[in-house]
């Protein structure tokens, strides 16, 4: 009977040390405990997080912030400690929607301005440049700030056949018409597109701008491959295949872009008929003369 006695005394103060041991262990952690890891206790700063939504272009206000303790090691760069950082002074606003709960950083906020401006949002050493759009050239209105978009070039020159360039891959759209937000969820037809570009393709789109047509092409958002493409002009709209082209009588016999004399010397006598252009690619294989030439054939 004393041997138990002793046992369960031994057990008792064995389970006390215990408990007094973890109460200390929750009390050093304050009111949030450290996270236990193979090195010891995780070490938490003060995080400053969105405690309900916030819209694009809302101003920052203190019944919308908390601090948190957050891990450090998995902090991003440019977070805050403080709600007075962000809401002293002219305050900040978010350069797009915030969810509850969500850690606020510099990106995320306009730069201690009370206006929302498109350079906060550039990368370094980038541009921003605006183009013209409508309902064809803008995708139907279906591109939305932080969408990827391929630049096209056309023109019609007087000299040589139309064509068509490509002048940039992959540029971000910063905004469509006045509207940065990318949280933008309804289409809508705008009249410009502002895109960051490289300073070299600004130089090429605002030329292109006075020469010519600017199209855009969407692209889905994780796509960043490069594609080389020649110029495109109309004798290369097939895929490969021979086609023929039936040119125009005309009156005099003589067909348009048929070869006129020079020097004084009898040029080749053109086609009385409709000729037949024979196309392979975007070579001409052969002209046939007449189309009575072709049946024959």
């Amino acid at each position: 009977m004393r041997r138990s006695s002793i046992i369960m005394l031994i057990a008792a103060v064995a389970l006390g040390l215990v408990a007094v041991l973890l109460s200390r262990t929750v009390l050093s952690g304050g009111d949030t405990p450290s996270i236990a890891s193979g090195q010891g206790a995780v070490r938490t700063v003060p995080t400053v997080v969105a405690a309900a939504d916030i819209g694009f272009g809302e101003k920052l206000t203190p019944d919308k912030l908390k601090v948190v303790d957050w891990p450090a090691d998995t902090l991003p760069q440019g977070t805050f400690q403080r709600v007075d950082e962000l809401v002293t002074g002219q305050g900040r606003a978010a350069m797009r929607p915030i969810t509850a709960n969500e850690i606020l950083t510099n990106t995320s906020l306009s730069q201690g301005a009370t206006r929302l401006s498109t350079a906060q949002l550039l990368n370094p050493q980038m541009r921003a440049v605006s183009v013209p759009v409508n309902e064809v050239t803008g995708v139907s209105g279906m591109i939305y700030p932080g969408d990827r978009v391929d630049v096209y070039f056309s023109r019609q020159p007087e000299e040589a056949l139309p064509y068509s360039e490509l002048l940039a891959q992959g540029a971000r759209v910063l905004a469509v018409g006045l509207d940065m937000n990318v949280g933008k969820d309804k289409p809508e037809v705008v009249k410009s597109a502002t895109l960051e570009v490289t300073p070299l393709q600004a130089q090429k789109i605002t030329l292109a701008l006075a020469a010519g047509q600017i199209n855009l092409a969407l692209r889905h958002f994780t796509d960043e491959s490069r594609v080389r493409l020649q110029t495109v002009q109309v004798t290369d709209l097939n895929d490969g295949t021979i086609t023929r082209l039936v040119r125009k009588p005309t009156a005099g016999g003589g067909g348009d872009g048929a070869p006129q004399a020079t020097g004084g010397r009898p040029g080749p006598v053109a086609p009385s008929g409709p000729s037949v252009v024979v196309i392979r690619g975007s070579s001409k294989a052969a002209t046939v003369s007449s189309i009575e030439s072709v049946i024959g054939k």
